[in-house]
């Protein structure tokens, strides 16, 4: 882990703060990814309901993950008192078209219920790897001791 130094001299490891600049693109660029992988192992299925089903789950899933981290990054640049309104405003919004989504996705299409849930659960099971892969390495960082041998090149 990196280590930042703070305006007051002391070191701040960044572990602490699991939202750093880059994490939510990281976090959008391996969530789709990983839907592409699992709409392709879908395939494999030779179902076609299930491989629909898996991309509806995933497709919700990244345009929720983008909507609530529009809704952060608005809701930070407006004054404290309209952050409970906005937050309220948009999730509103997005609930109703995501529920209408769903709802069309189950009225009109055959939808296998566990192959959308796989595909609603990409983002968070994404955030969660990484919080814990940064987690075992920062357990690993401090608790196996190695010497350092600095090398000339």
């Amino acid at each position: 882990m990196k280590m930042k130094e703070n305006s007051g001299g002391k070191k701040r490891d960044e572990l602490v703060s699991f939202l750093d600049e880059g994490f939510p693109e990281r976090v959008f660029q391996t969530s789709f990814l990983l839907s592409l992988i699992v709409i392709g192992c879908s395939l494999s299925y030779v179902s076609f309901m299930l491989t629909v089903s898996v991309a509806i789950g995933c497709f919700i899933s990244l345009v929720l993950f983008r909507v609530s981290w529009w809704t952060i990054q608005r809701a930070v640049q407006r004054k404290r008192s309209q952050i409970k309104g906005f937050f309220l405003q948009i999730s509103v919004v997005k609930y109703f078209i995501v529920g209408a989504m769903l709802l069309a996705a189950c009225l009109f299409l055959e939808i296998h219920a566990v192959a959308m849930a796989v595909g609603l659960g990409i983002v968070m099971a994404v955030v969660v790897m990484k919080i814990v892969g940064r987690l075992l390495v920062d357990y690993l960082n401090k608790s196996i001791k190695v010497p350092f041998k600095k090398v000339k090149s």
